[in-house]
């Protein structure tokens, strides 16, 4: 069994317009289902591929920034959109990775592995070529293994040793999962790795000691999440004097600031709809057990002292004013970023009579703030959608050829 095209519907032949033929695999065997495996497989690289040639190309014209946000609007996440955006920007300046990933050959992650690579140290086109025919012949995480080996080997001669060209690629994002979990995803070097895994291990072996008292029923990998999260919110229990130990092993919860947007039945008299500032709804059980650790921010709209228009009255918004864009907006209008890293956004700017009303406010991270001030991108309404929009500038129309007169000899024959 294999997959079949079949004809264009709209006679233009294979390309675009082609269909594909899916087999039925209900009564294939193990070897039939790993053969269609790998054809499915090396259909969806080409059909990645393809995507990011059309990405790159959307860039070249329209610029990354407004790449990403198209390919957020696919249905993909926000960080993955960037991330794809990022791919086809760096493959774009690399024909022969470019090829590579369109053909199949390579995986999209693989070649923007390649192109990140290229852009901090270069590489040479045998150096190219040789990563792509690896690229066929290794999984992904023995190929960035592979692709940082030999960037080190490109970069021997620079002067800086290996954990100094680790610590300059260092990283750590944070990000939203498709399925409502949020994602830790860091690259430290291998000194800073170790420090921060004899410290992970020592907390959920602490840990392991309540387990075996208490029997709770957590997981390895759970214990390890858990120790991670104590690590990071946990402060000492007397910052002024260290040698002061709290009950429990010398820490205590670190105060956290949540926004919390709920609805009040006045009739039953009690809280409905608890949910976090980007719209992730919370069970109000949880609420109270972090209320236990955290400084619950309530979202007051319109309450006396609480103004969310103040008009011409000051250019600043208020504390009010920015939660309530939080509610309303969730994220950057333009590329979803969360909303405590943007800024609150003039529509109509204030130099130009805009007030500092609600109404004339948005939430826009500072690449897409400088966009509008510095490349003429402005804020739209969408009434249907009841939210605003980032949108581009409009391109410029091409001038239409002017008509010339016609030649000496034409006139002088007439």
């Amino acid at each position: 069994m294999e997959f079949t095209l079949k004809p264009s519907t709209n006679g233009s032949g294979a390309g675009v317009g082609a269909g594909f033929g899916f087999p039925d695999f209900s009564e294939a065997g193990t070897s039939e289902l790993l053969g269609l495996m790998g054809q499915a497989d090396l259909l969806r690289r080409r059909a990645e591929g393809y995507l990011v040639g059309l990405v790159a190309r959307y860039g070249e014209l329209e610029g990354p920034g407004a790449a990403a946000t198209v390919c957020h609007q696919f249905g993909i996440s926000a960080y993955r959109a960037r991330q794809l955006a990022r791919t086809a920007q760096g493959v774009a300046a690399m024909p022969e990775v470019l090829g590579a990933v369109r053909d199949g050959r390579i995986s999209a992650d693989q070649g923007g592995m390649v192109a990140e690579s290229h852009k901090r140290a270069p590489m040479s086109e045998q150096d190219q070529q040789e990563l792509l025919d690896l690229g066929g012949l290794q999984d992904h995480d023995e190929f960035k293994k592979t692709v940082a080996v030999r960037e080190d080997q490109r970069r021997a001669d620079d002067g800086m040793g290996r954990i100094e060209r680790q610590r300059a690629r260092r990283s750590f994002k944070v990000f939203d999962g498709t399925d409502g979990m949020v994602v830790l995803h860091a690259e430290i070097d291998q000194v800073s790795g170790d420090r921060v895994k004899i410290a992970l291990g020592a907390m959920s072996d602490k840990m392991l000691v309540d387990d075996i008292a208490y029997d709770p029923i957590r997981t390895f990998e759970q214990r390890n999440a858990d120790a991670l999260v104590a690590l990071i919110t946990q402060q000492p229990a007397d910052n002024a004097n260290p040698a002061v130990v709290a009950p429990g092993g010398g820490t205590r919860p670190q105060k956290t600031v949540l926004v919390i947007s709920a609805d009040y039945d006045a009739i039953e008299g009690r809280l409905k709809n608890a949910g976090l500032i980007d719209g992730t709804p919370i069970e109000l059980d949880e609420l109270r057990r972090l209320a236990c650790d955290a400084d619950i921010v309530p979202m007051i709209f319109g309450a006396e002292g609480q103004p969310l228009y103040v008009g011409r009255a000051q250019r600043a918004v208020t504390k009010a004013q920015k939660l309530a864009l939080y509610k309303r907006d969730r994220r950057c209008v333009g590329c979803g970023l969360r909303p405590q890293v943007c800024d609150a956004h003039h529509i109509i700017p204030w130099d130009q009579n805009g007030p500092t009303d609600i109404t004339n406010l948005v939430l826009l991270c500072p690449r897409c703030h400088k966009k509008v001030h510095k490349h003429g991108h402005t804020i739209e309404h969408d009434t249907e959608a009841s939210r605003y929009r980032l949108q581009p500038p409009p391109r410029p129309s091409l001038p239409r050829p002017t008509t010339h007169p016609p030649p000496v000899e034409q006139l002088t024959a007439a």
